[in-house]
């Protein structure tokens, strides 16, 4: 008869009750957290790199159940080099949606929590005045100098001369998207340790994310117009209902969208696909944020609409000069549409790289796997090929590398603790100890 230090599985009822107090002790600490008065002080970080608009470094993101603490995202490091893009690849589970919520801060909570690490994200604030209300840039009054040329009215004190409405008040200048304009300032924030209320100022409006099923993300009740200005009055202040629909309707044309007028008075199940999709990128770009979180767009889209929507991305990455992270499984895509890869393998990067350093030359045996189970035009095999085993259960992770039960390739070493960084070339890391001999100049992190 199997007793119960024979199930594997097994856990008793004090293991549940004591798993559920660290979970509940755990959770408080980091709710408090988010909920916590912070000055932009204590949040404000500085970029490893210039270049780079996002840094992820350490990140761990947990997720507390009541089996366990599975580590979803664990020790995640890479970076995103503005006006690039960046795709991230992996199995299912491997932890590229969760990396992407951390830095939205849209992990399921309570349950999920960013647990230890930073998100280093070079963003544009408003600027405060001693009271911590924003600072606006004010229109004024002109006149005509001695020569005809028209320049800024000065009061008694030599002090500019603020126009006024008619009803007295001071007029603000608008911004390009026809909100009021204040004055800004260019910081470094780590979104790991900002609270919630102000990483709304950024969330939407710095850093937008098109969602992986439209049919889902779209409110089912309320029209596409509805759903697009609503996004234009949150994060755009003075702007008139007159003008973001005016907006609104502007981002549908721009995606693509024919009859941009109709689409706006329609509801999410009156459209196709392709045009759900469409729809959720005009949401994402209404308020032209810096970086755009794309979570496998083209997944549930044929393929001649997949081919119009990288097409989209592409041109609409170019017009507002940003950058864009892309979450898929197709490396197809990957191949067409990214500047650099990040290959994720069971809540770590495995390997990272320029396109041409993964797709030319695949290190790990992961990567290589990945490739070769893609069917090819050119291919005269009869099976494809499948790598063997199953991704580990992120509760009791080995301590060992992760992939080792799965590699067709390991050594002895593998069974030790897990693989550091090994850089291969100026742009190319692996972690994986095949390639210790090859190392050029990696930190062994």
């Amino acid at each position: 008869m199997a007793t119960n230090k024979d199930k594997k599985h097994y856990i008793s009822r004090s293991e549940s009750r004591a798993i559920a107090k660290e979970n509940s002790k755990a959770i408080r600490h980091f709710e408090k957290q988010k909920k916590r008065r912070a000055k932009p002080d204590d949040y404000t970080a500085q970029m490893k790199d210039d270049n780079n608009i996002i840094e992820f470094e350490d990140l761990h993101t947990y997720f507390f159940s009541d089996a366990g603490t599975v580590k979803a995202v664990n020790g995640v490091t890479f970076s995103i080099p503005a006006g690039s893009t960046v795709g991230v690849v992996g199995e299912s589970g491997c932890g590229k949606s969760v990396t992407s919520l951390s830095l939205m801060q849209l992990v399921q909570a309570p349950s999920g929590q960013i647990v230890s690490g930073s998100i280093r994200f070079k963003a544009s604030l408003f600027k405060r005045d001693a009271r911590g209300k924003k600072i606006p840039v004010y229109e004024y009054e002109t006149e005509t100098d001695e020569n005809g040329n028209q320049a800024v009215k000065l009061n008694e004190n030599g002090e500019p001369v603020i126009k006024l409405n008619k009803k007295g008040k001071k007029i603000i200048k608008k911004n390009e998207l026809g909100g009021n304009l204040y004055e800004m300032e260019d910081r470094v924030v780590d979104i790991a340790k900002m609270p919630t209320d102000a990483m709304r100022s950024i969330r939407g409006r710095e850093i937008a994310m098109i969602f992986q099923e439209p049919m889902t993300s779209l409110n089912p009740v309320f029209t596409i117009g509805n759903q697009l200005d609503e996004v234009g009055l949150l994060h755009i202040e003075g702007i008139s209902k007159k003008q973001v629909k005016a907006r609104s309707i502007e981002m549908l044309k721009l995606v693509g969208i024919a009859d941009a007028e109709g689409v706006y008075k329609k509801f999410p199940h009156e459209l196709s696909g392709g045009m759900r999709q469409r729809v959720m990128i005009a949401i994402a770009l209404l308020c032209n944020p810096k970086l755009i979180i794309a979570d496998e767009p083209t997944t549930a889209l044929d393929v001649t609409i997949q081919a119009q929507i990288l097409e989209l991305l592409r041109d609409i990455k170019h017009k507002i000069n940003g950058s864009i992270m892309l979450i898929t499984h197709d490396l197809g895509v990957v191949a067409e549409m990214a500047d650099y890869v990040v290959v994720m393998y069971a809540g770590r990067v495995i390997e990272m790289g320029t396109a041409e350093d993964i797709f030319d030359h695949p290190m790990h045996p992961y990567t290589i796997g990945l490739q070769k189970s893609k069917p090819t035009v050119d291919g005269e095999v009869d099976k494809l090929y499948c790598i063997p085993g199953f991704v580990p259960n992120p509760i009791n992770m080995p301590d060992y590398c992760y992939f080792r039960d799965r590699c067709e390739m390991c050594k002895e070493k593998c069974a030790g603790e897990y693989p550091g960084y090994v850089q291969v070339s100026p742009t190319h890391k692996v972690a994986c100890y095949l390639y210790e001999d090859t190392k050029e100049d990696g930190d062994g992190k």
